[in-house]
């Protein structure tokens, strides 16, 4: 990007940028139709699919040729695109042609500079990646990884209620509905078509809902439905997480569990509402995982219909802070405790030492290994039989979920629940 840094005042920025023209080799080929492109530099910003949120510099050798892209509609984009054997739908592209830098290139950006454009940032709905595209167009360059930690350093000391911490703690609770009797708790689960272990679970955690007098539901889809619902996320875990933002924005229930696709409850007695109760009416209820790495395990988890754990979920869903977690272990688990890092909600450094007793932070329950689900066979045909609640089977890698199903389906005989035929063969696509 020498050219760009090198100050030449013929460049465009464009926003709103298909994922075809969302790469800095392509971006060049469509914009030579302009005319000469000295340069370009693309911002990849992809949280959700069928968003075009990807956004660009491209500088050119002459004036004409930015001028005509940044006066192009959408016609002449998609044009160009064909040409190109591109088919693009480039509704979304806004083209603005920029003046002088406001700021050189290779200068880290001043605290004053940041201070003086967080001002104008609307506090209760500030993102940081769209205040980064719109910064860099004010400046006139992108911004980089030096100025981001300034603009951090910013956020913490003159504006902490635009961080993590302040966007959740200013998140009003509302006043929950009254529900009728029997219906304060909503199980939620949902599996790829194909996952050996989905069906029984399914089965049995329904029983238990009906038991107890709860709501349930459950989404079966396909393995492509599900990439694509959560494009350009790669891991189907990220699933729950739109599942729980759609279910806590729409129901009415005051609390909502998930269970994985694999996690079926043993303990048919027990309620969720003696969870609750340990709770002392925390907003989110999450058992430490067997993994010092991981901290929390989101196998099961239980919510409590808020705006502070809506607005959690949609941090987690688009906030800047998952986006390195989109296709990386552990996927949400792993983003989520960044975020209730980043919210004072757990310890920046985890403890060696296993919780003997639940732990509390202002909105956050975290209860002891084993008191909300086991993870080993053994520890639930030996050690702990009697006070196994959920068993959420531990294997590597989803090429052992018909032996996940397999173990379910023993600890579930053994425990007095019916088998029936099929529940340990995996289906068919």
């Amino acid at each position: 990007m020498s050219a760009i840094q090198a100050g030449s005042p013929h460049r465009v920025f464009l926003r709103g940028l298909p994922v075809e023209l969302a790469n800095r080799s392509t971006l060049q080929n469509i914009c030579s139709a302009f005319g000469d492109v000295e340069d370009a530099w693309v911002r990849v910003v992809d949280r959700t699919a069928g968003l075009h949120e990807s956004w660009s510099f491209v500088q050119f050798a002459t004036g004409a040729g930015a001028t005509s892209a940044a006066e192009a509609g959408q016609d002449i984009w998609e044009r160009v695109a064909q040409a190109q054997g591109l088919q693009i739908d480039a509704s979304s592209i806004k083209g603005t042609l920029l003046q002088s830098q406001k700021h050189a290139e290779g200068e880290v950006v001043a605290e004053s500079v940041v201070l003086d454009a967080l001002e104008a940032e609307d506090v209760g709905n500030f993102d940081f990646e769209s205040f980064r595209e719109r910064f860099s167009m004010w400046l006139g360059r992108p911004v980089l990884r030096r100025d981001a930690e300034i603009i951090f350093k910013v956020l913490h000391e003159h504006r902490p209620d635009a961080t993590v911490h302040g966007i959740l703690r200013s998140a009003k609770d509302m006043h929950d509905d009254d529900a009728p009797a029997g219906t304060d708790i909503l199980l939620v689960m949902a599996y790829s078509a194909n996952y050996a272990p989905g069906a029984v679970c399914q089965r049995v955690n329904y029983e238990y809902s009906r038991r107890h007098g709860y709501g349930f539901k459950c989404e079966v889809l396909t393995n492509e439905d599900m990439l694509a619902a959560i494009s350009p996320r790669d891991a189907l875990t990220w699933y729950k997480v739109l599942l729980l933002k759609r279910e806590l924005s729409t129901e009415t229930y005051k609390y909502v569990v998930w269970l994985d696709g694999d996690a079926a409850i043993l303990d048919q007695d027990k309620s969720f509402e003696s969870f609750i109760h340990q709770a002392k009416g925390r907003h989110l209820i999450l058992q430490e995982d067997l993994s010092a790495e991981c901290r929390v395990n989101c196998g099961v988890m239980i919510f409590r219909r808020s705006n502070w754990t809506l607005t959690l979920l949609r941090l987690l869903w688009e906030g800047n802070l998952s986006r390195r977690h989109h296709c990386k272990p552990y996927y949400e688990q792993s983003a989520l405790v960044r975020l209730l890092v980043e919210a004072k909600e757990l310890p920046a450094r985890p403890s060696t030492a296993r919780l003997q007793r639940p732990w509390h932070s202002d909105k956050v329950c975290l209860l002891p290994l084993r008191s909300l689900q086991t993870n080993r066979l053994r520890e639930v045909q030996l050690i702990h039989p009697d006070k196994s609640f959920v068993f959420h089977p531990l294997f590597a890698s989803e090429q052992f979920a018909e032996d996940k199903a397999q173990a379910l389906c023993s600890v579930l005989a053994s425990m007095g629940h019916s088998i029936r035929e099929g529940d340990m063969q995996c289906p068919h696509k």
